[in-house]
């Protein structure tokens, strides 16, 4: 999956203190995390069909009805986030990691003289948005000044908000009024980008066995939840190319931060029935999320000349912005069959990325939503997990894959998000079951500094590690 450092791409075709968003804010949005429950993730989060736990609220609400006893649950997750950057030839590692509460909830059987009632409350973490990068390398080709004045500062109009011209980086020519110098490469790029935060949710749930067998349920959601993005950007003149004035350029810095506050609301509907005590199957629609997104932003850059000179520019300072964003409709299906102590469950999930949408918001933004229709596409996600149940000592053994290819039209298979998960339960007197689950995930992406002439391609790793008490009664 790309993901473009969006705040240079932005001012290059919009005025410089307007927006930092684009498509890959909306997708972050969208896009699925590994959600709540530690069963769940150890079995590939292949969990449409099993849904027989708190986290049901989450996966397949119908799952619900099938609980006849009363639940507490709580759980933790750790997630780390570690990549190669390759540019130019040059490799760096970096990770990033949190920890935050997982899952909060309460699952309440009403006494029913047949069929089920069952009510649920509690708290998810949906999506976590922890990442890094790293990188350093020289670019023989061009520079960042290019993309904030590709002709120079050229139009007297646009001088107060040119980050180049400000920071004498680039000239006009009085005379004629064209551009008589620039940067044109040789320089040392590097940078660190720290993305965290992450979509929560607070839900409520109720779900009913309406005839032998047949659960429906449903999951209001309100959502909650932070995004930050922090880039320290550095072009160094490390081989001393530039040396006569105006141009004896030796370093520019450039600080960008991002804080948003996020609200929404969303609704999952589900349906399960079990074929037989040893076969259910589910199925599931979750309706477009309707996200909004308070942002403050800010970008400060300075430059520094061999004789000592060195000048400041704030292009924008702690500036607000707020506007909507619709996710995709999303559709899940999941079966699931137990052979005496073992279990198999396969799920797939299909979304049309293309169904994305800014709303509310200025025209620049609203422009995005016909890109979105062109860069994104359909996808199906697919999902396989198995247990194995020790029945004479209560303790499960889990695994599980899943497979999540990139929604951005082109992109290869290695661009696909890749799980390998795994996990344990333990239930003591059937009343307190202790689960943890593991997943290990790789996938390859790209980051554009601020156009093509500077690209970081990563490698990325992750790993996440979730553990969850509940209490039965």
């Amino acid at each position: 999956m790309k993901k473009i450092l969006s705040i240079t791409i932005i001012i290059l075709f919009c005025s410089i203190s307007v927006y930092a968003q684009f498509p890959e804010d909306a997708l972050r949005l969208s896009y699925p995390g590994l959600s709540v429950g530690a069963r769940s993730l150890g079995l590939g989060t292949a969990f449409t069909s099993v849904a027989n736990d708190f986290s049901a609220v989450y996966w397949n609400p119908a799952g619900l009805g099938q609980m006849k006893m009363n639940e507490i649950s709580m759980g933790l997750s750790y997630v780390s986030y570690g990549n190669t950057s390759t540019f130019f030839d040059n490799q760096q590692k970096f990770t990033n990691s949190s920890t935050s509460i997982n899952s909060v909830g309460m699952v309440y059987p009403f006494p029913t003289t047949r069929g089920s009632l069952v009510f649920a409350v509690g708290y998810g973490r949906q999506v976590d948005f922890t990442t890094g990068l790293a990188f350093m390398g020289l670019n023989p080709s061009s520079s960042i000044v290019q993309s904030w004045a590709p002709d120079g500062a050229r139009y007297p109009s646009d001088l107060s908000n040119n980050i180049a011209y400000q920071l004498y980086l680039a000239n006009i020519d009085t005379i004629n009024g064209v551009f008589d110098s620039k940067l044109l490469g040789h320089l040392t790029q590097s940078g660190k980008v720290l993305e965290g935060g992450g979509l929560n949710t607070v839900s409520v749930a109720a779900a009913s066995e309406v005839a032998k067998n047949f659960f429906i349920g449903g999951t209001l959601s309100f959502i909650t939840g932070s995004y930050t993005y922090a880039r320290n950007y550095y072009e160094d003149d490390y081989g001393n190319q530039y040396t006569v004035r105006p141009f004896d350029f030796k370093s520019l810095t450039l600080n960008e931060n991002i804080e948003s506050d996020l609200s929404g609301v969303t609704v999952k509907l589900g349906i399960l029935y079990k074929f037989n005590p040893m076969t259910r199957l589910g199925i599931t629609v979750k309706t477009p999320s309707w996200i909004t997104v308070r942002e403050t932003y800010s970008q400060r850059a300075s430059s520094l000349f061999d004789n000592g000179d060195n000048f400041s520019f704030i292009a924008a300072d702690m500036v607000n912005n707020e506007y909507d964003v619709t996710t995709p409709f999303v559709f899940s299906a999941g079966i699931s069959r137990n052979i005496q102590d073992l279990m198999l469950a396969a799920d797939i999930e299909y979304t049309d990325w293309t169904q994305i949408e800014f709303r509310n918001a200025s025209q620049n933004l609203l422009d995005y939503n016909t890109t979105m229709k062109e860069i994104f596409k359909p996808t199906a996600n697919f999902r396989l997990g198995a247990e194995y149940l020790f029945s004479d000592i209560g303790l499960s053994l889990r695994g599980g894959f899943a497979y999540l290819p990139s929604p951005y039209e082109g992109d290869p298979s290695s661009f696909a998000r890749k799980y390998i998960t795994g996990g344990l339960g333990f239930v003591v007197e059937d009343a307190v079951a202790i689960d943890i689950g593991y997943a290990h995930g790789s996938w390859d992406s790209y980051r554009v500094n601020y156009d093509a002439s500077s690209k970081t391609n990563e490698t990325v790793s992750t790993n996440n590690l979730i553990g969850t008490v509940s209490y039965r009664f």
